[in-house]
This record gives structure tokens, sequence and C-alpha cells, in this order.
């Protein structure tokens, strides 16, 4: 959908962009997700468990991989190898207040670490610890819950080792628009979390209408730096759906500085098991990587 995702509920991928979005979980989860960026390949493992009455808990192990660079000396002959990643572990919780509103917090521990191989006499290996919070909620609108808000603040706190200055944060803000569930009227609310799951293991309000129809939504986000600099970034996304089988996604990303761009993406589900694939298209000419591609499994129980 563009990453418009700070509406996203109902799925573990949610703590990503808005951690609120795990309140509506009906079953327990586990995913293994993989990406390939320009910056490098990313991989994640996420699992949450809903909790009766208390909410959802869980948690995400998150590695950025740089891969591996040449150092080389002064007749170009390469002479080490130096090896940068970011690895990033989660703690999340999630829970609902008063049926329509939902909130949640993320605690990450961010490491970087740099390793070298060879001759690494210019190059010290190095690893540091930094620590930051996310922010989020969700407010689902009208009688059929057809319109969620959604807005997380992202990396409050956050100071990555060797910086003088902390991570920026970011505001997002968003909302969504669930055709079908207006038009069908079926006026179901959302379950709470650690409600029996629906057969094929995902929630009726991710799925849309839970009517065995074709339902849509439309959904925007406004992604903005919190008190310091950066670029402001706008997000459209349209979801087409087909009972709980199939997902057709499709979205556009105005994120400045050259890399604005479509996406498009599927996702199928079979009783417990899912999968989803999406690539992005950035407009720059700067990249000379393939165009970014998400990979993500997932299973309920």
């Amino acid at each position: 959908m563009g990453q418009t995702a700070v509406t996203m509920e109902g799925r573990g991928e949610a703590v990503f962009w808005n951690p609120a979005g795990l309140a509506t979980m009906q079953s327990s989860e586990f995913a293994v997700e993989n990406a390939s960026l320009a910056a490098g390949n990313a991989h994640a493992l996420t699992a949450y468990f809903p909790a009766h009455s208390f909410g959802v808990f869980g948690g995400a192990v998150y590695l950025l991989d740089y891969g591996s660079l040449d150092r080389t000396d002064s007749t170009n002959n390469v002479v080490a190898q130096i090896a940068p990643r970011n690895l990033e572990f989660l703690a999340s919780y999630s829970a609902e207040i008063a049926g329509s509103l939902t909130l949640g917090i993320n605690y990450k521990l961010v490491q970087t670490r740099l390793s070298c191989s060879g001759d690494c006499e210019a190059v010290a290996s190095s690893q540091g610890t930094a620590h930051g919070f996310d922010l989020g909620g969700q407010l689902n609108v009208g009688p059929d819950g057809a319109l969620r808000l959604g807005v997380a603040l992202k990396n409050i706190g956050l100071k990555l080792p060797d910086q003088a200055d902390p991570l920026p944060a970011r505001l997002v803000l968003g909302a969504l628009y669930r055709l079908g569930a207006h038009v069908a009227g079926s006026g179901a609310a959302r379950p709470r979390a650690g409600t029996p799951p629906n057969p094929g293991g995902e929630a009726t309000a991710a799925n849309g209408t839970g009517n065995g129809g074709i339902d849509v939504e439309v959904a925007a986000d406004l992604d903005s730096p919190w008190r310091g600099e950066g670029e402001s970034q706008m997000r459209f996304g349209v979801d087409v759906g087909y009972q709980r089988l199939v997902r057709v996604r499709g979205g556009y990303a105005f994120a400045g500085s050259g890399v604005s761009g479509p996406s498009f993406g599927m996702g199928l589900s079979s009783g417990a098991i899912g999968f989803d694939l999406a690539r992005t298209f950035a407009s720059s000419s700067d990249f000379i990587d393939d165009n970014p591609t998400f990979f993500t499994f997932h299973l309920t129980f």
C-alpha cells in the first residue's frame, strides 16, 4: 500500500509502523520477513501473543546487513573487508482501551556493529548500543469502524554511538477507510485480543467485512520530522481483498530526495499460513541495485 502502514492492525508486522496495531491480533503469530534494500539486505523475526484481557505481548529482531566493503591500498589492491551491520531488538505491548481505541509501545535496543577482516590497522572493529521508544495509537470511528485513524511517534530518545544528536524522531499521522465494511453495513465490532480466531487465522477487522465478499481499503500517511531536521513524506495506498484468501495492493510514496515512486504487492492466505510479496519502484536514477523487494511469511497458532 505504498508503505501507508500507520493504520495497519491485526498483524505482527505492525510493530515496525505503529505498535498500537498489535492490539487487535486474535491469535498468536510468528513471522519471518526479508527485504532487499538499496542499503543492504534486511531480515526480521517477529513473535506476538495475545493474552486474554491483558493485551498483546511480544518482540522482534531486525538485522540490516550492509554487506562487505573492500578496503584498498595505494595500488588499489584489496587489503581488508569491512562489514557494517545494524541489529535491533524490540519488546512490545499493545492493548485496547474502551473498544475503539488502541495504544501501543515499543522499547528498542539498537546495536551498531563494524567488523573488519584482513589488514585492519586503520579500521578498528567497533560496537555501540542505543535505546529508544515508539509510541502509537489507533482509533476506529463510526458504528462499523470503517474509518481508522492512526498516529505514531518513533525513535524517541534514540541516540546512536558516535553521533552528537540522537536519530531524528518521526511523527506519522494517517487514516484508512474500508469501503467494504461501509457498503456491507455489517456493523461488526472489532474482536478483542485473545478471542478465538476466525477460520483462516486472521482477524475479521484486518480483512474487511468478513462476509466472504470483496473489500477495498484506501489509506494515506503523512510522515514528518519531530522537532528536528528532515524531509516530510506523503504516502497513499489501496488494498483490495477477496474473502480471506487474496489481497492485491498498490501505492505511491512522495518521499523526496529523488526516491519517490510506486509500489505493488499481493498477499495469499490459506488456513494459518500466509505470504506477502511487494516491490517498490524508486524514480531516482541514483540506485544502481534492483528496486527493493519485500517478502513475509507468517504463521498463526
